[in-house]
């Protein structure tokens, strides 16, 4: 696998995962928000810093139960 293939995927679990938060999935269902960031976290030694963050932001919503608006990020 390239590493382009594998940066791409990584966006598009990325894009799932903001997409699930914009429609506050995280509310309804955590665990399954909770497994999507799981496949990206897999990959956090290669994330960019705004994609550390991003994640760290998702993870927080999800625990803590906020508006993916209010959340910081």
């Amino acid at each position: 696998m390239t590493t382009t293939s594998i940066r791409q995927r990584i966006e598009d679990r990325l894009n799932l995962v903001e997409q699930m938060l914009i429609s506050q999935q995280h509310l309804s269902d955590p665990a399954e928000v909770l497994d999507a960031l799981a496949t990206v976290s897999k990959f956090y030694s290669v994330l960019s810093e705004e994609q550390r963050e991003f994640v760290q932001a998702a993870r927080w919503a999800v625990e803590e139960r906020k508006d993916w608006m209010t959340a910081p990020g």
